[in-house]
């Protein structure tokens, strides 16, 4: 189970994760929309070069120069069902197919931000009848 964390405003949020996810050219969106049937909503795909030398990139699993990597914001209570779902469906089993790994994220810097990355939803309006006493 989870912890809870209340920020100053008396928000309850769970604690999140940096998820980094290594992958084939071409596999970023695929990722990308698994991740989202999850409930994982602030990813980011860049493709990456490789510039590490041979026994690095042995070291870890990968055989091609290029790929993608998929950078997810999610929470904790996510991080299991997350992690299986891609090595089982992206076969990262196998080596070359590549590997993800999680890091906790320990601060935010302002609520918005914090509610973005999260996915939690806010109503805002910009009515000054909302305003009213």
């Amino acid at each position: 189970m989870s912890q809870k964390l209340i920020d100053r405003y008396g928000n309850e949020f769970e604690r999140l994760k940096l998820m980094f996810t290594v992958v084939e050219r071409g596999k970023g969106d695929s990722v990308v929309k698994e991740l989202r049937h999850l409930g994982v909503t602030y990813n980011m795909v860049s493709v990456t070069y490789g510039a590490v030398g041979v026994d690095l990139r042995d070291m870890l699993g990968l055989t091609e120069t290029e790929g993608e990597i998929v950078i997810s914001v999610l929470t904790e209570s996510k991080v299991r069902a997350v992690l299986s779902m891609v090595e089982y469906k992206f076969s990262m089993h196998d080596p070359g197919k590549g590997f993800a790994f999680c890091i906790p994220i320990e601060g935010v810097g302002g609520p918005l931000s914090l509610r973005y990355i999260s996915g939690m939803e806010e109503r805002y309006t910009d009515s000054p009848a909302d305003d009213s006493v």
